[in-house]
C-alpha cells in the first residue's frame, strides 16, 4: 500500500508540473524558501558584524605583571584596568570578572595594556610554580614594626635593610636586596590597638619573600645575626642605590637624602 500511495504522490507532482498553473506554484514555493533561507543568513550576517563592532569590557595591565604574580595579589592591588574594546579586538578567554583570578598565578609576563587572558594563568599549585630556576623562596620571622605587618601585602615589592651589630665593630645597616617580591605575608599582627615597642618586637609574624639563590644566604645572615627591615616599594617606584649608614656617616651628614 505505501509504494501504491509514493507511485500516486509521484503521479500527481507530474501531473502538477505538467500543468503553467502547477510549475508557477512550485517555482514560488522555491522563491519563498529561497527567500527565507536569504533573510536567515543576512540576519545572521548582521547579528555577527553588531557583535564585532559592539564594545566589550575587559581587564587590562596597568603596568607590567611580573611572571609568577598571583591573581588574588593583582585584584588586591588593582593591577589592572577595564577597557573598552571592539569585538572583534577582544582576545580568546579575555577576563573581565576578577573573580577568575583567584586561585591562579601568571605564567609570563604581561606587559602595560595588554588583555588578561585565561591563557596567561595557570593553577595555583603551591610557591614552586611562582618561582624560576634561579629563584628561591625564603621565610624569614619579623616583628610588626620592622616586617610592616598589616601593611605589606602578598604580591607587594619591598626593599630589605639588614641592622648589624658586630663584635668589635660598630653597628650599620645596610641595604641588601632591593624590589623583591612578598610571596606570601601576615596581614595583621596578633594583638590589636596600641602596643609597646618591647611588646612588639618579642611577636614574630611569618614573611616568604621571592629571592634568588646568592640573596637567600645574605638574608639567612642577616636574620640570624640582627635585625631585618622591610621597606614598602610602590609600584613606579625609582631606583634604590645601594647604601651602608653607620653612626660615622650620620655623625658626618653623608646621608643621601639629609638635606631634605
Amino acid at each position: 500500500m505505501e509504494l501504491t500511495g509514493n507511485k500516486y504522490a509521484r503521479g500527481d507532482w507530474r501531473k502538477l508540473l505538467a500543468t503553467r498553473r502547477g510549475t508557477i506554484l512550485v517555482a514560488t514555493i522555491c522563491a519563498l524558501i529561497a527567500a527565507a533561507i536569504l533573510i536567515f543568513a543576512m540576519q545572521r550576517y548582521r547579528h555577527n558584524v553588531v557583535a564585532e563592532n559592539n564594545p566589550a569590557t575587559v581587564l587590562v595591565a596597568s603596568g607590567t605583571i611580573p611572571k609568577g604574580t598571583t591573581g588574588d595579589a593583582i585584584a588586591a592591588q588593582q593591577l589592572f584596568k577595564p577597557a573598552s574594546v571592539a569585538g572583534k579586538q577582544v582576545r580568546t578567554g579575555a577576563i573581565a570578572d576578577t573573580s577568575q583570578l583567584h586561585g591562579k598565578v601568571t605564567t609570563a609576563d604581561i606587559l602595560p595594556g595588554e588583555q588578561l587572558t585565561t591563557a596567561d594563568f595557570a593553577g595555583s599549585g603551591g610557591l614552586p610554580e611562582q618561582l624560576a630556576p634561579g629563584e628561591r623562596a625564603m621565610t624569614i620571622g619579623i616583628d610588626p614594626a620592622h616586617g610592616m605587618i598589616g601593611q605589606v601585602h602578598t604580591g607587594d615589592h619591598v626593599d630589605v635593610y639588614a641592622d648589624i651589630e658586630a663584635r668589635n665593630a660598630p653597628p650599620f645597616v645596610r641595604l641588601i636586596m632591593v624590589n623583591v617580591p612578598v610571596l606570601t605575608a601576615a596581614e595583621s599582627s596578633s594583638s590589636g590597638g596600641l602596643t609597646s615597642t618591647s611588646n612588639q618586637q618579642n611577636q614574630q609574624s611569618n614573611v616568604t619573600l621571592k629571592v634568588d639563590d646568592h640573596e637567600a644566604a645574605s638574608l639567612a645572615f642577616a636574620s640570624d645575626n640582627g635585625k631585618v627591615w622591610l621597606v614598602l616599594r610602590p609600584a613606579n617606584a625609582a631606583a634604590t642605590p645601594l647604601s651602608t649608614i653607620s653612626v660615622a656617616s650620620i655623625l658626618n651628614g653623608n646621608v643621601q637624602g639629609a638635606g631634605r
